[in-house]
């Protein structure tokens, strides 16, 4: 788990950066890890995330908010990010899980904050949208930056769950 380099010059630059292989999970993220990670802590937010159309619960995505603490390696990657950018602290900086069972698509949007996503499990394509029109597949370990007012649109090509490491200070790099 190293930026450096053109990754490192990228996220400085704040552009959408791809990082290939970025971390070697330590932990199986699947949905039996999911499932655990709800029953053992009752107080998490669970909730689908709506989309424009009338498809069944099956097809939506789901979010599993502010888990950053949960586990070794969440509270790692987001401590290293904290660090290496040097991100003013924030009470809304955390880890959000999202994850749907089957291919699936979620709505064109903008995020507030600086967004890094890392692959857990499965495939999930990133459509940027503007300038930075280009379409990013992330995979288990594989890490995509997309600083705060890029347009984009997560598609699941298959069951995923996928890390959203949140960032609303500002970046001090």
């Amino acid at each position: 788990m190293i930026i450096q380099g053109p990754e490192l010059e990228s996220i400085k630059n704040r552009e959408v950066t791809f990082i290939k292989n970025f971390i070697q999970l330590k932990t199986n993220y699947d949905f039996n890890f999911i499932s655990k990670l709800l029953e053992e802590n009752d107080n998490l937010q669970s909730h689908y995330r709506p989309t424009n159309d009338m498809s069944p619960v099956l097809y939506k995505n789901f979010q599993i908010e502010q888990v950053g603490n949960l586990t070794l390696e969440f509270h790692s990657v987001l401590n290293y990010f904290k660090k290496i950018i040097k991100y003013d602290n924030h009470p809304r900086d955390n880890v959000d899980l999202f994850f749907s069972f089957v291919p699936s698509a979620g709505n064109t949007h903008v995020d507030q904050e600086d967004v890094y996503i890392l692959g857990l499990y499965g495939k999930t394509m990133y459509k940027m949208y503007g300038e930075n029109k280009k379409d990013y597949i992330i995979n288990e370990g594989d890490l995509i930056f997309i600083p705060r007012g890029n347009k984009h649109r997560s598609v699941a090509l298959s069951p995923r769950i996928i890390a959203s490491i949140g960032f609303y200070g500002q970046a001090n790099i």
